[in-house]
C-alpha cells in the first residue's frame, strides 16, 4: 500500500532488458524489468549466504544510514523527475527521494553488506 519506492533499478525501455519472446528479441523496461532484477539480486544474495535473507527493507535502510556504506552500495540518483503535465510527480535529489528511493544498487558491494545486515 506504499506509494513511494524504497529502491530503484534500471527500468528504461530504451536501455532495458533484452528478452526473447515469440521468436524475436525485444527490449523491455519499467517495473516489468526492475522487479525481476531485484528478485535476481536477492536470489543471488540468498545463495551466497546459504539462507533466505527474508524481508530486506530494514537492512537496506541500515546500510543507507551509514554514509560510507550508502556511497559504496548504491548509485544515488540525483536528477530527473517522474512528473507529467497531468501528474505532479516527484524529482530525484541527494539521498532517499520519492522518485528513486535509495537509488540503484551496486550489486557487488551491496550483496555482502545485505547478507551481513540481515539476521
Amino acid at each position: 500500500m506504499r506509494g513511494v519506492p524504497d529502491i530503484a533499478y534500471q527500468a528504461s525501455p530504451g536501455t532495458g532488458v533484452l528478452v526473447f519472446a515469440n521468436s524475436e528479441w525485444d527490449l523491455v523496461g519499467g517495473t516489468s524489468a526492475s522487479a525481476p532484477q531485484w528478485a535476481g539480486l536477492v536470489a543471488m544474495a540468498n545463495q551466497i549466504a546459504n539462507r533466505r535473507l527474508g524481508f530486506i527493507n530494514p537492512a537496506l535502510y541500515q546500510i543507507a544510514n551509514n554514509p560510507a556504506m550508502y556511497a559504496a552500495d548504491f548509485f544515488d540518483v540525483t536528477s530527473g523527475c517522474n512528473k507529467t503535465s497531468a501528474i505532479p510527480g516527484y524529482c530525484a535529489s541527494t539521498g532517499w527521494d520519492a522518485a528513486t528511493g535509495l537509488g540503484t544498487p551496486n550489486a557487488a558491494a551491496l550483496i555482502p553488506d545485505l547478507i551481513a545486515a540481515t539476521p
